[in-house]
């Protein structure tokens, strides 16, 4: 990994997650990886849309990171995606504000990926 990960707890409720999985570590590994693919993946489709400036399905694709985020206590990100999705639906969008508020969202859900990433990777070594 290029730059250090912020500790996860940090960034979500690590606690939370821990109690929904009944304090099972590899359960709690499993739905990590579980957010971090599909994080990614919706990601990576939100680029896409983005690029495209195809506002409304972004809307959508954000809508499904933010509902991950909030399952996980990841505020940041949850509410950078609820910020993009309200400014993706306003009609006609705000370009200069859209371009500000992906930035915001990009870097908040890649945090929490790499923190993830991290995460998993010093728990498969122990």
């Amino acid at each position: 990994m290029a730059k250090s990960a912020k500790s996860l707890d940090s960034l979500l409720s690590l606690e939370r997650l821990r109690t929904l999985t009944g304090h099972d570590e590899s359960m709690l590994c499993a739905m990590l990886a579980m957010t971090l693919k599909s994080n990614s993946t919706d990601l990576n489709e939100a680029a896409a849309l983005y690029s495209r400036a195809d506002w409304g399905e972004l809307a959508k694709s954000v809508h499904r990171i933010s509902g991950a985020a909030q399952i996980t206590g990841a505020h940041r990100a949850e509410n950078a995606c609820r910020q993009l999705e309200t400014a993706c639906l306003k009609s006609p969008p705000e370009v200069s504000q859209l371009v500000n508020l992906w930035s915001e969202t990009l870097n908040a859900v890649e945090e929490i990926n790499a923190s993830i990433a991290a995460y998993l990777e010093q728990h498969s070594a122990e």
